[in-house]
Order: C-alpha cells, then sequence, then structure tokens
C-alpha cells in the first residue's frame, strides 16, 4: 500500500511539474526558431518605445518617468531575450549582444539619475551616448542572426537593437 502511494504521489508530482512548465521549457530552440521568438520581443519592445516617447518629455521630472519606463521596457526585453533557450550556434554573439545592450541600459539609468538631478547637459550625453552606441547594438544584433532587433529604433532613448 505504501508502494502504491508513493508511485502515485511520485505521478502526480510529475504531472504537476510539467503543468508548471518544469519540463519542456528546458528545451533548446532551434535556430530559426529563437531568432523568430527573440525578433518578436524586438518587435513588441520597439512599439513600447514609440509609445512612450510619442510626445517628448517637457520637463525633467517628465524625463524621468519616460526614462524610468525605457529602462523598464528594455529591462524586460533582455530579460525575455536570455530566458530563451538559444542553440549553441548563436550563444557567443548573443552574449555579446546582451553584454551591450546591459550597457545601454547603464547609460540610461545614468539618464535617469540625471533628470531626477535636473542636470540637463548630463540627461542629454546619456541620451546622445545611448543612441551613439545604437549602430554597435545593431551589428551585433546582426551578428546573431536577428532581424527587427537589427532595425534602426526611431526612438534614441532606445537601449535596445
Amino acid at each position: 500500500m505504501r508502494r502504491t502511494f508513493l508511485i502515485r504521489l511520485g505521478a502526480g508530482a510529475a504531472i504537476l511539474a510539467v503543468l508548471a512548465g518544469c519540463g519542456s521549457s528546458d528545451a533548446t530552440l532551434s535556430k530559426s526558431e529563437f531568432l523568430a521568438e527573440g525578433d518578436e520581443i524586438c518587435k513588441r519592445a520597439h512599439e513600447q518605445f514609440a509609445e512612450v516617447q510619442e510626445h517628448p518629455p517637457g520637463s525633467a521630472e517628465a524625463a524621468a518617468t519616460m526614462t524610468e519606463k525605457l529602462i523598464e521596457i528594455s529591462e524586460s526585453e533582455l530579460t525575455q531575450i536570455r530566458d530563451l533557450s538559444a542553440p549553441r550556434e548563436v550563444q557567443p554573439a548573443l552574449d555579446r549582444y546582451l553584454r551591450a545592450r546591459e550597457r545601454g541600459i547603464a547609460v540610461l539609468k545614468r539618464g535617469l539619475e540625471a533628470a531626477r538631478d535636473e542636470n540637463a547637459g548630463a540627461y542629454a550625453s546619456a541620451q546622445a551616448q545611448v543612441a551613439d552606441s545604437q549602430v554597435r547594438r545593431i551589428k551585433l544584433a546582426q551578428a546573431v542572426g536577428f532581424e527587427e532587433c537589427s532595425r534602426v529604433s526611431a526612438s534614441s532613448g532606445d537601449a535596445g537593437g
């Protein structure tokens, strides 16, 4: 009787693990699946960036609020791409791209602090640095094989592609 209970308990735990997503999410994606999913993440983020930056900020407080939203979008995008099970063949290029994205987010955070401190010069400098590094991130995204992630964003505050 105890053995039957343990078998049922084990089977129940296995079913719960599958239902919770613990069994299939570790599978490595094919290169085409990975690129398609990554590009979809970037597409959604680009749309969010455009929406947030539809109206330029008119004050330091508005710039800070906008930059907070851009950081949130960028960090979410970065996390989602990082959480994809990338195939080994793209991993070295992906790691370079993700590091560049992290550096872009760090610059956005410096811009946020400048906006909070009402330091227009430092804020503009951070925005210019993000824009200047965008070409490098685009090239790194292309090296991975991304298409959407390597599109030029209309927003200079985009720490993404």
